[in-house]
């Protein structure tokens, strides 16, 4: 190799050493602030009195929610998992009741209706992977939840499309059912 080819490596070998350490850090820094950020959600969920606001504010709140219960059940701290199960259930309701005590029609009015609905639909995928990563024990404490959550979104999606002829529905998940589980 000559001089100038050696050169270059040096260089890029400077260059990578500070993007390696900059690339770390990104993926770990945000574990460590993990709590911090989900304490500062729920406080912030927790204080919104509008309901629309509050609405569009729980998809945050909810994916926090989630990724510490994958943390959980990752490290198999699968009594850390249902509370906050029950945590972004009970959110979802609040979200939810709020929404709905406005008496406003959510046909014609979908702020929040709509993002609430499309943020349950997309989550309920992971919760419900969720629920079939735990040990068959723990599952059956929140199939409860799990039903709850799959109702509000039928609800949500009635209230949004309510002149729409009642299609027959995907039959809801049972944790008891999965494959290989």
């Amino acid at each position: 190799m000559s001089c100038s080819g050696m050169r270059n490596l040096a260089a890029e070998c400077c260059l990578l050493g500070p993007i390696a350490v900059v690339l770390l850090w990104a993926a770990y820094a945000p574990g460590a602030w993990a709590d911090d950020s989900l304490a500062k959600l729920r406080e912030e969920y927790r204080q919104e009195t509008d309901p629309i606001r509050r609405a569009k504010l729980f998809p945050k709140l909810s994916n926090a929610l989630i990724a510490e219960m994958r943390k959980d059940e990752s490290t198999r701290e699968y009594d850390s998992v249902r509370p906050l199960f029950v945590e972004y259930r009970d959110g979802a309701m609040a979200a939810f009741a709020g929404l709905m005590a406005t008496g406003r029609d959510a046909e014609k009015h979908s702020k929040g209706f709509r993002e609430l609905e499309m943020h349950l639909r997309q989550s309920l995928r992971a919760l419900n992977d969720l629920i079939f990563g735990l040990p068959l024990e723990d599952r059956e404490a929140l199939l409860g939840a799990q039903r709850d959550i799959e109702s509000m979104d039928d609800r949500l999606v009635r209230a949004l499309f309510p002149h729409t002829p009642d299609a027959p529905k995907t039959p809801p998940s049972s944790a008891g059912e999965h494959p290989g589980g």
